[in-house]
């Protein structure tokens, strides 16, 4: 059984430990499926002093499984990694958020072998990201998920 915790945890952890990241973002937190950054109530979740914010949600998706050997189970997860940020000027705002996207896909390009992985024999097998902005009073609150497709081998 996938424990979502430790792989949320290990998602995070990865990003918290990138200097890059550590010097550009604000925020980090682990957030549950059906999270929605795009309704009214949850885009108000970060506050404008923890912009620009990631949100990493381990269990965005179902999960296929396959038996590797007689003890042990591969499961390939999808996990998304939000990327929020606010900015007057829509110029500046996509620039920021287009350039914290491209270090989080640098990330996870780093963790696709078995020995440079997430750290609970998990790696990445790919990663894609979709972009989207919307205003909101006098700010643009710019929005990219990125959605990793983790795989994991689980010992039974």
């Amino acid at each position: 059984m996938t424990d979502y915790t430790a792989l949320g945890n290990a998602i995070k952890t990865t990003l918290q430990n990138d200097t890059w990241v550590g010097n550009n973002v604000q925020t980090i937190e682990i957030h549950k499926r059906g999270f929605s950054i795009q309704d009214e109530k949850d885009a108000q979740y970060f506050s404008k002093e923890d912009l620009p914010a990631i949100a990493v949600i381990p269990n965005s998706g179902a999960k296929q499984q396959e038996i590797q050997t007689t003890n042990e189970i591969r499961e390939t997860v999808p996990a998304q990694i939000v990327t929020v940020n606010q900015m007057r000027n829509a110029q500046t705002g996509i620039e920021e958020n287009l350039l914290i996207v491209k270090n989080i896909e640098r990330i996870l390009d780093k963790q696709k072998s078995s020995t440079n992985n997430l750290g609970i024999d998990a790696f990445v097998q790919s990663v894609s990201t979709t972009d989207e902005q919307f205003k909101k009073g006098e700010y643009y609150y710019f929005i990219s998920t990125t959605t990793a497709q983790i795989e994991i081998t689980i010992p039974f």
